[in-house]
């Protein structure tokens, strides 16, 4: 942009208006965490989903087993269960037993503090409560999301695109609204990395007797840098399409060809997810 510094303040307007050109993103100042970046939408969404968070550490003798379940129930439910592993509390802080891996985010700490979670294995489905806290036991889980896929009303779909820039993922978003929505929605766009190797204590019988796994695989993990409670829409009308972007900082330590996103929308209200999907980086 040209930058004229000899005018006089009666011509000022007329010079600026005659020789300034703005270019699309030297005014359009986008909220944190969207970008200008696109990149095309290549998963599209015709059902609903439910999110199954697993909340999980390296010390926890019977997480194994939680984790070997959401494997099978993943395979089950296939793209209608969205799995997320979250690392937090006593049992995932790091140590030298474990060559200091720590698989811990500011999010994940936050929300295990929220959703009032405090033994492990533990989930949490779609954010619903669960008496006095969002936690569901690992033999319920089955059950819970079978019927929340019966009953739960599908109004949105989320409809993604994602693919590597540098050092970030853009993630590109079209969330289609199926009714009237009359409450706040919020989005956020986390990633997921899969095959991270480490020790893990244990007590399932499928691994042995062995009371440590030494290489063990850990799967769908959350991972920081992401994107969470960004402002999605105050309401929705039935049948509209709001299209956002999407930037995610990528961590040098995580390999990327490992990763997802993951993307939920929550009620603004009651935390509640309403829909939710994943998709691999292109």
């Amino acid at each position: 942009m040209k930058i004229f510094r000899y005018i006089t303040l009666t011509l000022l307007p007329v010079m600026f208006l005659a020789c300034d050109n703005f270019e699309e993103n030297e005014y359009i100042i986008y909220p944190e965490g969207e970008t200008a970046e696109t990149t095309p939408i290549t998963k599209t969404q015709d059902y609903q989903t439910v999110m199954l968070e697993d909340y999980t550490g390296w010390k926890c003798t019977n997480c194994p087993a939680a984790a070997s379940l959401l494997s099978d129930l993943q395979s089950k439910y296939g793209e209608k269960l969205i799995a997320m592993s979250v690392h937090a509390g006593w049992f995932a802080t790091p140590a030298d037993a474990n060559n200091n891996l720590d698989l811990r985010t500011a999010y994940g700490e936050k929300w295990n503090t929220e959703f009032g979670l405090s033994a492990y294995p533990i989930g949490v489905i779609n954010r619903l409560n669960n008496g006095s806290s969002k936690g569901v036991q690992k033999d319920d889980w089955d059950n819970r999301i079978n019927t929340l896929l019966s009953t739960t009303k599908h109004t949105l779909n989320i409809n993604l695109g994602a693919t590597k820039k540098d050092n970030q993922f853009i993630v590109s978003t079209q969330v289609q609204s199926l009714e009237d929505i009359d409450f706040t929605t919020l989005i956020s766009v986390v990633v997921v990395e899969s095959g991270i190797h480490g020790i893990q204590h244990n007590s399932d019988a499928a691994y042995g007797t062995t009371p440590e796994i030494e290489d063990y695989t850990f799967n769908h993990v959350l991972r920081s840098n992401g994107r969470i409670d960004l402002l999605l829409k105050n309401a929705m009308h039935k049948d509209e399409t709001i299209a956002k972007n999407y930037s995610v900082n990528i961590d040098p330590s995580w390999k990327t060809e490992n990763c997802k996103i993951v993307v939920f929308i929550t009620n603004a209200s009651t935390g509640e997810i309403i829909q939710s999907n994943e998709i691999e980086i292109k």
